[in-house]
């Protein structure tokens, strides 16, 4: 199975990690589905929209990490996920 017949998922894709991953597996060939937090922010996803490859082969969709079942759509008929996705909270009851 060559890589334009393989579909994979990257998690957390407009990271700096991901962001390579998702280069790297366009250039050889496979669709991407690349989750963020939000895919309509274009300071999270230009960089990613640039890549050769990502008009035909990358799809940004919307995840939310800590939102039990978010991702089992996203992943359903992917050969493999990348999870470099990691939870931020941006606020803190105690910051003490």
């Amino acid at each position: 199975m060559s890589g334009a017949e393989k579909v994979v998922c990257v998690t957390g894709a407009s990271g700096y990690v991901a962001s390579w991953l998702v280069k790297l597996l366009l250039q050889r060939g496979y669709t991407v589905k690349a989750t963020v937090r939000d895919p309509s922010d274009p300071k999270k996803t230009q960089h990613l929209l640039a890549l050769d490859g990502a008009k035909e082969r990358l799809h940004l969709l919307k995840a939310e990490l800590l939102e039990e079942g978010c991702f089992d759509s996203i992943v359903d008929g992917c050969h493999g996920v990348f999870h470099t996705a990691s939870p931020v909270i941006f606020s803190a009851t105690d910051p003490q």
